[in-house]
């Protein structure tokens, strides 16, 4: 079994993709505790409304497209899709700079909010240009790329926020901008490589002819993902306004820790799981097989950590972060069942894209983020109950469990279901 392990390049690919961003997820982990010293929970708080926003605009500006990247059996086909999603992508953002001028005749009261909205346009830019750089180098298998980038990305950020500390919010703003212009930078060598080899390949229409055939991107995954992003830009602006602005910040910082086991291990076997679940459902062959393995291999790698997290958190992050974030740690415990077993769902939730079901797990989408917005909001829905936003949460944590449980199953029966068809 070892041997087969040792040979399989689904798991020589995760191995790639994991320790590069083990790497530099390291050196994040070593900077967080200076910089949470450094920034206050109002600053996190801000940085975050402006990253929702900025990755609310960003799926809007290539419409999903990047996603079907690796779907073309045809290259070409592929190229089509990255040209059609860039022509878009340049289109948005000239008018999200258009409409950030109405902020500049009519301020919001908020300076500081009113001056990061201002910086929005070019976050959006960025971003999309990363995530379309990513995906393109998972359609090429380029996965050692794809490990250097997440390295730069990261160092750069953890570093950044560090030097321009003096900036204060817009400092750790201004750090998160200049990672992703790092990061990309390592795929711009992937694009002009296509771009060269595919001069030929130019004829009127084409491109939206071939966008056509991927239409279920921006009809239905991007309304999903739309939802999932409009649900935490309304989970920051509610947090913001219906408690201290500092709870923001607070169960933020608890959320991206807890989430960050899926953005080191997570998103890097999700990315060669898509690869793998494709190529095997183009040669007829079963998905079930690699969806139970990769998310049993899922499983095992949260429990510990997900576990010492649930019963330590609030020491962790009082000794980690600073006493002012033990706070944080608390709210770490209360979430961590709901995030092991999102970490268990994210890297195979490509599986009803690739199985042309994506109309039901947008229907699951909009279940979870009006579950989510209710529970969210049982204060004010019920407020004789007179809910502090610990117990608030404990109510969002306990359904989101239950529900992502059910997910998993559909997930598992749809794949298992697909494969008896075929």
């Amino acid at each position: 079994m070892l041997k087969k392990l040792r040979k399989s390049d689904f798991v020589g690919s995760v191995a790639t993709l994991v320790s590069g961003t083990i790497i530099a997820q390291l050196f994040t982990y070593a900077l967080s505790p200076l910089i949470t010293r450094l920034y206050t929970s109002e600053d996190m708080s801000y940085q975050s409304v402006f990253t929702r926003i900025v990755s609310l605009l960003a799926i809007i500006a290539t419409a999903r497209f990047e996603l079907a990247f690796a779907l073309p059996k045809r290259f070409e086909h592929a190229y089509s899709l990255y040209r059609f999603s860039f022509r878009i992508l340049i289109i948005v953002v000239l008018v999200c700079f258009v409409a950030s001028t109405f902020f500049l005749v009519f301020p919001l009261e908020d300076k500081i909010l009113n001056n990061i909205v201002l910086l929005v346009p070019i976050g959006v830019l960025l971003s999309a240009l990363y995530n379309q750089g990513m995906n393109w180098a998972v359609r090429l298998k380029d996965y050692k790329r794809i490990s250097y980038s997440k390295i730069t990305q990261s160092l750069s950020n953890s570093s950044l926020s560090v030097a321009l500390y003096p900036l204060g919010v817009f400092g750790i703003i201004a750090a998160y901008m200049l990672s992703m212009f790092s990061g990309t930078l390592l795929f711009v060598r992937d694009f002009k490589f296509a771009k060269k080899h595919m001069k030929s390949f130019k004829m009127k229409g084409r491109d939206f002819a071939i966008a056509r055939s991927y239409a279920d991107f921006p009809r239905i995954n991007l309304p999903h993902a739309l939802v999932d992003l409009m649900k935490e830009l309304f989970i920051a602006i509610y947090m913001v306004y219906a408690f201290e602005k500092g709870v923001l910040g607070l169960y933020d910082l608890s959320f991206r820790m807890l989430k960050l086991p899926i953005s080191i291990i997570g998103s890097s076997i999700g990315q060669v799981f898509l690869k793998k679940a494709i190529d095997q459902r183009n040669e007829g062959k079963p998905i079930y097989p690699l969806l139970r393995k990769t998310m049993l291999m899922l499983l095992l790698i949260s429990l510990v950590p997900f576990t010492i997290l649930m019963i330590f958190g609030a020491d962790i992050f009082a000794f980690v972060f600073g006493a002012h974030w033990e706070k944080a740690g608390f709210y770490a415990q209360i979430m961590a069942p709901w995030l092991m077993i999102n970490f268990l769902i994210s890297p195979v939730s490509q599986v009803p894209l690739i199985l042309n079901k994506q109309r039901g797990f947008f229907i699951l989408g909009i279940t979870s983020a009006i579950l989510m917005i209710v529970s969210l909001t049982v204060g004010d829905l019920f407020p004789s109950f007179h809910l502090s936003f610990d117990q608030i949460l404990m109510i969002v944590s306990a359904t989101q469990f239950v529900f992502l449980s059910f997910v998993i199953f559909w997930l598992l029966r749809l794949a298992k279901k697909n494969d008896y068809d075929s």
